[in-house]
């Protein structure tokens, strides 16, 4: 099972040398699958579905899907997945995009086979499977996150492609992976992100084995109908849909919401059958190694904090690699081999710490889980299908408790670590019959805080200053930051935080390294900051204008680039940013103007904000909150989202005058004495070097 993808803001990179080395382990200790693909007729179970005649196409296209056709058998011994597409190119863009066809299988269980490949130019069909080059090769995608699943691509190159041809192929992917069980299930998209004239979708069951299939539609307004067919012992569920629109692509879509509508079909009748399924994989294989065991014994405290103790050393001690062909893909390792090599995946990980938990004595568990697509999986059908992650679950005190083992930046203890979000998981007991919605035990592991604190001090002659930030983070943003600075060396950590001031301070230059305090107790992280403008504020109208802006704030109130949604926009969740400017100068006289009080205060069911301004003789502090209140808001509600933002937005910057810049005094003796010793030499002074402020 894959890692969820977590980031809220800074990308996690997995080095590159320990990818290398459990890869390196991997080839030597198995040998890989032989990857090969057969060509044969198509199988004669499918439905016939003819190709729509050609029509007027519209002038902004340059890739028509004519036909995808997709039908499933589950009615054999083996699973077979039929795929059929016929595409036209109407330019050289649409050339370019199906010069070559991709074909992705697992060969370790998969078997692909190849039925044809045709082109349909003035009326007549022209088979390109015998002259068509085949191409196998592996392709691991996902190493750049710490899985290895030794997928093979077959690449189908074509020649002789004009502009109007109508592509046509189709294969079969035979068989499914033995750990699945012997149970059937799936999810076929019922839309794309491009319009499709024909789609059909069918699924060929048994009679007598229970198939259930539901259309999941978040959006609720798409009008599919799944019919059936009954011929002999045989049932077809089928869709086919003429026109289908694309999806609309919007930026900022909640990773657990998908736009896309889906076909789901099952042989699991309940959840209690996908928990005896996932039970029969979690049952702890082998005890856990001495070595750990010793060190499970070591640990102090009561039993959350032994808990907190044994999470924490799972996450920093075994790295994160996936091994994941084959069975590997749902089976975790034993607890000895985990422990042993220092790195597994999320199941592996989960196994480990269970085991530890339980020699501490507390009733742990695996869990379940979904990292996309997760808000509304409680009304999707029962099946493996549905989870892409594992975490675990134990309770103490009568509280349960969620961890994710593959975290690694997670510090303090059970209250403080952030809470996996994931909406809803199944608990492998093999009793459970429905899933459980993951809630946070105390509401702190949902929370959030950063505190940032940002001092200008005025140098005398008002055109230089220093500039110092100092950061604090909480809760799942401290998290975030440990990840983030985790990754990264000083010098590198240090040139991308000056480009992101430089767009509010030009002329900044790193004065010192970034300090990096990392608390020895609770999940925060302070970082500290220090830099020198060469130039302070703008020049206008014969005075000196300094703007400040709530950057943290400016950030995360980033608003997407489509405003005309049809889908959620993503907020922050549970965040509360408390960001202060101060500019400090010499005197009071050097700050000839700022503006006086505070913004309005604002307070929706999105987030709530306030500005206060304070001057104090020679300081102004301008003193920002901003809280947010919720994860999303709906494509209904999204214009008066924009209406508050429009509020807030004069408020987020801030502009005070500062007397024009003057010489220092050491810039005023040295012109003092040049002019003496020009008028002694009887030559005239300019006016830019001779006056003296």
């Amino acid at each position: 099972m894959t890692s969820p993808s977590r980031a809220r803001s800074f990308p996690v990179h997995i080095p590159v040398f320990f990818i290398l080395s459990a890869l390196v382990s991997v080839l030597l200790s198995s040998p890989a699958a032989a990857a090969d693909y057969e060509l044969a007729p198509r199988p004669q179970w499918l439905q016939p579905v003819a190709l729509p005649e050609s029509e007027n196409l519209s002038s902004g296209e340059s890739l028509r899907y004519l036909l995808v056709d997709t039908q499933i058998n589950v009615s054999g011994e083996e699973k077979e997945r039929f795929y059929r597409v016929a595409m036209q190119p109407l330019n050289q863009q649409g050339l370019q995009q199906i010069s070559s066809i991709s074909v992705g299988f697992a060969p370790a269980y998969e078997k692909l086979v190849i039925h044809d490949i045709s082109v349909l130019r003035d009326g007549k069909r022209r088979d390109r499977l015998k002259s068509a080059e085949i191409k196998l090769f592996q392709r691991e995608d996902e190493l750049d996150r710490g899985l290895y699943a030794e997928r093979w691509t077959a690449m189908l190159l074509l020649k002789d492609l004009r502009a109007g041809d109508v592509v046509e192929y189709s294969y079969t992917l035979r068989g499914s992976n033995p750990v699945l069980g012997d149970k059937f299930f799936g999810r076929e998209l019922l839309a794309w992100g491009v319009s499709i004239e024909r789609l059909y979708i069918s699924v060929l069951s048994p009679r007598e084995k229970a198939l259930q299939v539901r259309i999941a539609d978040t959006k609720k307004d798409h009008e599919i109908n799944i019919q059936q067919r009954t011929k002999g012992n045989k049932v077809r569920y089928f869709a086919d849909l003429r026109h289908t629109e694309a999806v609309r692509q919007e930026d900022g879509i909640p990773e657990w919401l998908s736009p896309f509508p889906v076909l789901q079909y099952s042989q699991y009748t309940d959840w209690h059958q996908v928990n005896d399924w996932a039970h029969a994989l979690y049952r702890t294989p082998g005890g856990l190694p001495d070595e750990f065991a010793r060190l499970v014994a070591e640990m102090a405290g009561n039993p959350a904090q032994k808990a907190a103790a044994a999470t924490q050393w799972v996450q920093n001690n075994i790295r994160y690699f996936g091994i994941e062909h084959g069975v590997n893909s749902h089976r975790p390792s034993a607890p000895l081999e985990t422990f042993e090599r220092r790195f597994g995946d999320c199941k592996d990980k989960t196994v480990l710490l269970v085991s530890a938990l339980r020699e501490l004595g507390i009733d742990a568990h695996p869990a379940l889980v979904s990292s996309v697509d997760n808000l509304h999986l409680d009304e999707r059908l029962p099946s493996p299908g549905n989870f892409d992650h594992v975490i675990t679950t134990f309770t103490l005190d009568g509280k349960r408790y969620w961890v994710d083992p593959t975290a690694n930046n997670q510090t303090g203890s059970l209250q403080e670590m952030s809470l996996p979000d994931f909406n809803w998981a199944l608990v492998v007991d093999g009793k459970g019959d429905s899933l459980t919605a993951i809630e946070a035990p105390v509401q702190d592991q949902r929370r959030a805080r950063v505190e940032v604190r940002e001092t200008l001090t005025l140098a005398e002659n008002r055109k230089t200053a220093t500039f110092e930030v100092s950061s604090r983070y909480t809760g799942w943003r401290a998290e975030e930051m440990r990840s983030y600075t985790g990754y990264r060396d000083r010098e590198t950590l240090g040139e991308e935080f000056l480009q992101y001031y430089s767009r509010y301070f030009p002329s900044i230059e790193i004065v010192a390294p970034i300090e990096i305090i990392d608390a020895e107790h609770g999940n925060e992280l302070v970082l500290k900051e220090k830099y020198r403008l060469r130039k302070v504020g703008e020049d206008a109208s014969g005075k000196n204008m300094l703007k400040l802006v709530a950057s943290n704030v400016v950030e995360t109130l980033r608003l997407p680039n489509s405003l005309q949604r049809q889908n959620p926009f993503r907020l922050p969740g549970n965040l509360q940013i408390d960001q202060t400017l101060e500019v400090v100068a010499q005197s009071a006289a050097d700050i000839r103007w700022s503006e006086k009080g505070g913004g309005e205060a604002i307070a929706n069911p999105w987030f709530e904000f306030e500005r206060e301004v304070r001057k104090d003789g020679n300081r102004v502090t301008v003193q920002y909150r901003y809280d947010s209140l919720r994860k999303s808001v709906s494509a209904a509600n999204f214009p008066k989202y924009l209406e508050q933002i429009n509020r807030v937005e004069s408020d987020l910057s801030y502009v005070l005058w500062l007397s024009s810049a003057s010489a220092s005094r050491e810039e005023r003796r040295n012109r003092a004495r040049n002019l003496a010793r020009d008028l002694l030499s009887g030559k005239k002074s300019d006016g830019a070097n001779g006056g003296v402020q």
